[in-house]
């Protein structure tokens, strides 16, 4: 069955270890699937390359703690992963007739994958792959990207982007009550999700044209993976799964087609 294209905010790493708004609603998101996935393809904001590069199709690649100062049992974690050689030579074979040239590396995953989808999956029944950016191709190339890839759904493949639809670390506010948003960082969200409802490209692959975009992202890597999704979600509507705040300017926001 045709699977969904779903971004989700990864927070932090320490969700890992907290049971929250969020991690619940990722713990929730299986049950909602069509079917199982014949393979996960995840776009995290952690991983960006100049040449488009792929992971795991060269078998299992464990995953990486690629954050500093966190609590102890944060580098303890290991992830069960799923080999399936067979499903990997499909994918690379697939992807080549999409027209994706992709390098295959041997990357860890890194926390903006292993982090909700661990906790989506603690032992998932299949492969899950990991997919770069590319932002030195420019963020449009990412929805074209995501435009190629909305045939893998039809086949079993779902899509994830990971990143954030806010990310300034800098503008935190600690004592914010809970689920309380700065009016800014309102203001660019509302901006973007107006965009996504009316499916503007043009204005989705310039968010710092949005209300207080470079404030809500000063770099953009964690904003590329929504555009992955909006192009594999092309001709469908997209839709707000899941909306939390914390810290006044840390959106958790998930969005999806096809759920």
């Amino acid at each position: 069955m045709r699977q969904p294209a779903i971004f989700l905010s990864h927070g932090a790493p320490t969700f890992m270890l907290e049971d929250n708004a969020t991690t619940r609603f990722w713990q929730s998101l299986p049950a909602q699937l069509p079917s199982t996935p014949r393979a996960v393809l995840c776009i995290s904001a952690h991983w960006d390359k100049p040449q488009l590069s792929i992971s795991g199709t060269r078998g299992n690649t464990g995953i990486q703690h690629d954050f500093y100062g966190f609590p102890a049992p944060l580098y303890d974690i290991t992830w069960d992963e799923r080999e399936d050689q067979g499903t990997a030579a499909w994918l690379l074979k697939r992807l080549r007739e999409l027209q994706v040239d992709v390098l295959e590396e041997n990357y860890p995953k890194d926390h903006g994958l292993w982090v909700p989808l661990k906790t989506m999956w603690p032992a998932p029944e299949f492969p899950v792959y990991q997919l770069s950016l590319n932002l030195s191709h420019g963020l449009d190339s990412h929805w074209g990207l995501g435009q190629r890839l909305q045939a893998l759904r039809d086949e079993g493949v779902l899509i994830i982007g990971s990143g954030g639809i806010t990310h300034n670390l800098r503008r935190l506010d600690w004592h914010a009550p809970a689920e309380s948003a700065a009016p800014w960082a309102a203001e660019f969200v509302a901006a973007v999700e107006q965009a996504i409802a009316d499916n503007k490209r043009d204005a989705l692959c310039t968010p710092l044209q949005f209300p207080y975009g470079k404030e809500s992202h000063p770099t953009i890597e964690h904003y590329a993976p929504l555009l992955v999704v909006m192009g594999a979600a092309e001709g469908e509507q997209v839709r707000a799964l899941h909306h939390a705040w914390m810290y006044g300017t840390f959106a958790l926001h998930a969005y999806a087609a096809g759920l």
